[in-house]
């Protein structure tokens, strides 16, 4: 990360010392979730688990997403009976596979 950290906390205060958001690089403009000291894209959200916020991990053998953390699936089962990728999943992701 830049050494350079922009915050807008209080905007009405700081109308006059700031210039305008145009003005900021590209990467630098949009929305941010600051958790456990790090800034977090709000495009990239949907990629960090909604309860420890720890990425996520996707699993090619089971065509799913899941949290290490929290050792849990991120994603449902389908409703599909004769899935090859949910039929054999495990309950937990780092379960022993068979």
């Amino acid at each position: 990360m830049n050494s350079k950290m922009n915050f807008f906390l209080d905007p009405k205060k700081r109308v006059v010392q700031k210039s305008s958001i145009m003005n900021y690089k590209q990467e630098q403009q949009g929305l941010y979730l600051l958790a456990d000291k790090k800034f977090i894209n709000w495009m990239d959200v949907h990629t960090y688990c909604h309860s420890c916020l720890s990425k996520l991990t996707f699993d090619d053998e089971f065509d799913a997403s899941y949290c290490s953390g929290c050792n849990e699936w991120r994603e449902e089962k389908c409703s599909d009976a004769t899935c090859e990728y949910c039929d054999k999943r495990p309950k937990r992701p780092l379960d022993p596979r068979r």
